[in-house]
């Protein structure tokens, strides 16, 4: 499998990613540089819809080749009784990173287990039946994760990598869904304003929670970052859109059309 990236891949890569107005995952990028951090000779991010019909993109492309179909068709018939992973976040609520085989056995048993590597050996393939989940919006009914799967069971060195991991990922969904929020109230004269002014796509994403009255204590919150890190996010604001304060900042956004109008906001 080679050696597994460092530190400075993931480094690079993220700070990448919140310097791009991005609208959704670059999944293309992530799960190679995921699945060489664990070895896996596969990966996957599935998001799980708001009618429980879940979109999966694989790494590799062709990873379930002419058999896609039925594994379509398993995972969504099937395998929220059946995968010990979605049994496990979907009873528990809980979206913490997790692996096949540290299931608590309460949410799947070794029945559970048994179908789950006949499932492997008979569709999927053996060299994926131990996976390990990284959960991105935590939470009841867990709606975005990636995966890897590989043959070895993840080590507690390599959970722990991916627990730290998981905690990057978090930030960046949530930057990824405000920022993608922003662009579709304001439009792509908006994201077109915001880049000719300087603005990055995280302090877009902070001037748009600003202008809904969020304290910089909650933006903190929404994002998953540091109060401190949000404070210095608004002085950059203010000082690119040149004035002293939260209000002068949204009205001068309203202006340039990085807001939309206060009679365009909606209730």
């Amino acid at each position: 499998m080679g050696t597994p990236p460092g530190d400075g891949e993931w480094l690079e890569l993220v700070a990448d990613m919140v310097g791009r107005p991005l609208i959704g995952w670059p999944t293309e990028q992530v799960l190679p540089l995921l699945a060489a951090t664990f070895a896996a000779p596969a990966g996957s991010f599935n998001d799980r819809g708001p009618c429980g019909r879940i979109r999966q993109e694989a790494w590799p492309a062709d990873l379930y080749g002419a058999r896609y179909p039925e594994v379509e068709r398993w995972g969504r018939e099937h395998a929220p009784r059946e995968h010990p992973l979605l049994r496990y976040y979907l009873a528990s609520g809980r979206g913490d990173v997790m692996q096949v085989c540290d299931v608590p056995e309460r949410f799947a048993g070794r029945r559970a287990q048994d179908r789950w590597r006949s499932v492997c050996h008979d569709l999927i393939g053996d060299h994926v039946v131990a996976q390990l989940s990284l959960p991105v919006c935590s939470g009841p009914l867990t709606n975005r994760a990636f995966l890897v799967g590989r043959v070895e069971p993840f080590s507690p060195a390599e959970m722990a990598t991916a627990a730290r991991l998981q905690r990057v990922f978090t930030a960046l969904d949530r930057q990824i869904a405000a920022h993608a929020r922003w662009s579709v109230r304001t439009g792509e004269h908006a994201v077109a304003t915001a880049a000719q002014v300087g603005l990055t796509p995280r302090e877009s994403a902070v001037l748009d929670l600003l202008a809904t009255g969020s304290t910089a204590r909650a933006i903190a919150r929404r994002l998953v970052v540091g109060e401190r890190t949000v404070q210095k996010h608004l002085q950059r604001v203010y000082a690119k859109l040149g004035v002293p304060d939260r209000l002068g900042a949204v009205q001068r956004a309203q202006v340039l059309g990085l807001l939309p109008s206060p009679d365009l906001r909606g209730p």
